[in-house]
């Protein structure tokens, strides 16, 4: 990626080390929107009846909330009666759905919504609202513009991220532009301000703690990343299933678990950091303390907002991974589950520049 902007200014470094070598050659991300595309993968469909109307919309060039407030305008209801399951990045073309909540009253036509950039592909009802996050996962399809990489390396490197994955980072649009919510979150942390959500969070806390607890997550990531562990086990460590919430204890030398984990079924996880105990033990929960010792800051900073720790996979294996050459570009097609990133497989490939922020697909 680009770092032309980023860490100058930022208090926190965000230079987290690769698991493959580094990135094979220049390339430019989003030159169009049409060069990154999103579609949602729900896992369940709409019943067909209820006062919950399901929009499923392909947008280009907007934000999820901004189109959210668009539905809500055409059907005369309030802002809150409009949900969507995750946010889409503006600078993309991407589809998602939507509900609005209409109850007791004839359904608008939709087909009478002329908004740039929001296409309605189809309406059907169901009984519940739709509730963020239980998307099943993203698919992903990304156009690298004049590669400058040799594709057999590149190849080769899509053929091993295919099998072992990648470290399952949070993305650098986590942390602002330029780390900017990192900055912010530091400032108050330093002038001894508490992160302690409110109702209303006016000031945007759940956004800069959120930045703090992913920054931490990848530092200790990286750490597993330098001493090559991110994919293998630690004693003590916790595991969780692939697309799931699951976590339990293993034994690094349970020949069971070594084999599940070969097979990418199972991954090791870091801790989200807070309060309490996650579970880990000895050399996991060394390597964790280790960490946390080293930003007692952002690490007291977050437990001061009482947060409890959670835990989050520490590797990440794209589904469907496919790819193909056109001219100079390549386009790399892939489905990762909610909640990850496709930047933490795109930097394994390319430094890549573009002018559009990114945004946090979820």
């Amino acid at each position: 990626m680009s770092h032309t902007e980023t860490e100058q200014n930022c208090p926190l470094p965000l230079d987290f080390p690769y698991a493959w070598g580094g990135p094979l050659g220049d390339a430019i991300l989003r030159a169009e929107p049409e060069d990154f595309r999103v579609e949602e993968i729900m896992g369940f469909d709409p019943e067909g009846e209820g006062e919950h109307h399901f929009l499923w919309i392909r947008k280009r060039g907007n934000n999820t909330d901004w189109v959210a407030r668009q539905l809500a305008r055409f059907a005369n209801v309030s802002y809150s009666a409009v949900s969507y399951s995750g946010l889409k990045d503006r600078h993309a073309v991407t589809q998602q759905w939507f509900s609005v909540h209409i109850p007791g009253l004839d359904a608008p036509d939709w087909s009478e919504l002329c908004v740039e950039g929001i296409e309605i592909l189809k309406a059907v009802r169901h009984r519940k609202k739709l509730k963020r996050g239980v998307h099943r996962a993203n698919k992903f399809a990304i156009r690298l513009r004049d590669f400058t990489a040799d594709s057999a390396a590149v190849e080769a490197r899509l053929d091993t991220i295919a099998v072992e994955g990648v470290p399952n980072y949070f993305g650098e649009q986590r942390f602002g532009r330029g780390g900017n919510n990192l900055t912010k979150a530091m400032t108050r942390v330093r002038a001894g301000e508490s992160l302690k959500l409110s109702r209303r969070d006016k000031d945007n806390k759940a956004m800069l703690l959120s930045s703090l607890r992913s920054w931490l997550f990848n530092r200790i990531l990286s750490e597993r990343v330098l001493s090559g562990q991110w994919n293998q086990w630690l004693s003590g460590d916790i595991a969780t299933f692939s697309g799931s919430r699951s976590q339990f204890a293993v034994s690094a030398g349970d020949d069971d678990v070594v084999q599940r984990l070969k097979a990418g079924t199972i991954h090791p996880t870091g801790a989200m950091w807070g309060t309490g105990d996650s579970g880990v033990t000895e050399e996991a929960a060394l390597l964790e303390q280790k960490v946390a010792g080293l930003y007692s800051d952002v690490a007291e900073g977050i437990e001061g907002s009482g947060l409890r720790k959670e835990r989050r996979a520490l590797r990440l294996i794209p589904q469907n991974l496919d790819w193909q050459w056109e001219d100079k570009d390549l386009v790399v097609s892939f489905v990762l589950p909610t909640g990850t990133f496709a930047t933490s497989l795109l930097r394994e490939l390319a430094n890549w520049h573009n002018d559009a922020p990114m945004e946090m697909p979820e």
